[in-house]
């Protein structure tokens, strides 16, 4: 297996981010050597983006880029976390632009919980195997998914899981994911 030492992942978050769908897989990516690029979509994001645990209010997180000003070749992953962010996300016209880019190029895409909206409203799933939160199921299957209540489902440059119960396995798929995708540029 490579290594994913020095692999750029772009964290897409908005609002309302579920706290440990976004740390838990960072955490494990940035063990294993890569780097998370927290990725918002206004410039209020540069400032706060509230994130919650369940119901509760969670921690905050800061946009390090916005979305207008980046591509899928800037990175080598992204991961979209779930809870109410991919809700307040998914109608944006760059976030939509950059989830095709990197499904167009077959870049891995770590996609928990209801961060499958994203890829509904970027009109990708239609054919392909994923899952997701329960409640979001007759979405996916709506949109032409084939929706799978398994822990993990991989189809082709996607990996993606139903919820934090998930997070051991997500994680533990995502790093090898990341390791078996194309090497990041040396610098």
């Amino acid at each position: 297996m490579q290594s994913v030492e020095g692999k750029r992942i772009a964290a897409l978050v908005g609002d309302g981010f579920e706290e440990s769908e976004l740390t838990e897989p960072r955490r494990a990516l940035e063990e294993a050597g890569a780097i998370v690029t927290i990725v918002g979509i206004d410039e209020k994001s540069r400032q706060k983006i509230r994130g919650k645990r369940g119901l509760d209010e969670g921690q905050t997180a800061k946009a390090e880029e916005l979305v207008a000003d980046v591509t899928a070749e800037d990175f080598d992953a992204l991961l979209i976390p779930g809870g109410t962010s991919p809700d307040h996300i998914r109608t944006n016209k760059d976030v939509q632009r950059l989830v095709r880019e990197f499904d167009a190029v077959k870049k891995p895409m770590f996609v928990i919980c209801h961060g499958p909206q994203v890829l509904i409203s970027a009109q990708i799933v239609r054919g392909r195997q994923l899952t997701g939160v329960a409640a979001i199921a007759d979405d996916i299957r709506n949109a032409g998914g084939l929706y799978r209540d398994q822990p993990v489902v991989q189809d082709g440059n996607w990996v993606t899981s139903r919820t934090p119960d998930d997070l051991p396995q997500f994680n533990r798929a995502i790093v090898e994911k990341l390791a078996m995708a194309i090497p990041a540029p040396v610098v």
